[in-house]
């Protein structure tokens, strides 16, 4: 709990077993070849930055049309570390998929914070569950080396518009190298960024958001932010 609370973040080597990976994957598989639905899963899709070709960004609301996949998501596993890293209890808010396909354009240095304050006015926890080896090739998650304050940062567009936040400065960043079964948990206190995926290997990636319990109903907190 101290490193999670010193650091903003926690990362955990081979949280999950064979067959545990294995369903990450079939969930990452499925989402990615399944066509579009009204009232699905929700599909968005970018210009690559090595063809300029359309490929899938990343897929978000599915956990209603993957149970063993929901299962894993909100299950015992999960909540427990949480627990154990926090001293809360915590509930879904949002899941997505980022699919970071050869050519996935990265993201500008950040606090999910700073977005999620829309809708819930209370530090939140992402976890990171890699389906793909992550690395410094591939676009891996890269962590700012700045001292974690649970303070917001001035955003502008989205990304963070202060002195030192440059993406493209490896002296301001620390790698994150992740693989199969690895788990990551961060506040949305944490800076970060990725790089564009200039490799021909995919970075796939859940990024599961939670909450701290409250008297708004689960429905309606995680459906009012997957339509956003």
């Amino acid at each position: 709990m101290n490193d999670y609370s010193n650091n903003g973040y926690i990362l955990q080597k081979n949280f999950f077993d064979d067959d545990q990976i294995n369903l990450w994957k079939t969930g990452v598989e499925y989402l990615q070849n399944i066509p579009e639905i009204i009232g699905g899963p929700m599909k968005y899709f970018e210009r690559s930055q090595i063809n300029g070709d359309i490929i899938l960004n990343r897929v978000e609301n599915f956990c209603d049309y993957l149970p063993l996949v929901d299962g894993l998501i909100q299950g015992e596993k999960i909540k427990t570390l949480l627990k154990e890293i926090t001293g809360r209890d915590y509930i879904l808010f949002k899941e997505k998929i980022n699919f970071k396909l050869p050519g996935g354009g990265g993201f500008k240095p950040h606090q999910d914070g700073a977005a999620f304050r829309k809708f819930v006015d209370d530090e939140l926890v992402t976890v990171m569950i890699p389906v793909h080896i992550s690395n410094k090739k591939n676009g891996c998650f890269r962590l700012s080396k700045y001292i974690y304050t649970k303070e917001l940062c001035q955003h502008i567009n989205g990304s963070i518009n202060e002195f030192g936040y440059t993406e493209e400065h490896d002296k301001y960043w620390q790698n994150i190298n992740m693989k199969p079964g690895d788990i990551l948990c961060f506040s949305s206190y944490l800076t970060h960024q990725s790089n564009d995926n200039l490799s021909d290997l995919p970075r796939s990636c859940y990024f599961i958001s939670s909450s701290r319990h409250r008297i708004d109903s689960t429905a309606a907190v995680h459906s009012n932010y997957s339509i956003s």
